[in-house]
């Protein structure tokens, strides 16, 4: 009898999940799979802090709280590396610049 409770709840969860995943998948908006990603990712998110430095080594500005940091390809294949800040503010740094990503 106890075999057959866990069987069956082990089914239940698997069912669970796929339909889950199927509706996640087929049924949201481009925009709610964005919004429900975006919650994950505030939920499951980093705490960094980013640090730009100039040539000579003097640090030009500095953002504490960073939750993901992403890198695109822009026109004429031009790398980028882009966040958002803590106050949801959006920054871009070229990579022309360096910069330290590091864990609070």
């Amino acid at each position: 009898m106890k075999k057959k409770l866990i069987v069956a709840g082990v089914i239940l969860t698997v069912l669970a999940i796929g339909i889950g995943y199927l509706y996640f998948r087929y049924y949201f908006t481009y925009e709610q799979k964005n919004i429900v990603q975006k919650k994950i990712e505030t939920f499951t998110g980093q705490n960094l802090s980013v640090t730009i430095f100039g040539f000579d080594g003097r640090i030009i500005k500095r953002w504490e709280n960073v939750k993901k940091i992403t890198s695109g390809v822009g026109e004429r294949n031009f790398t980028y590396t882009y966040f958002f800040t803590s106050d949801n503010r959006y920054v871009q740094i070229p990579n022309s610049v360096w910069y330290i990503a590091e864990e609070e």
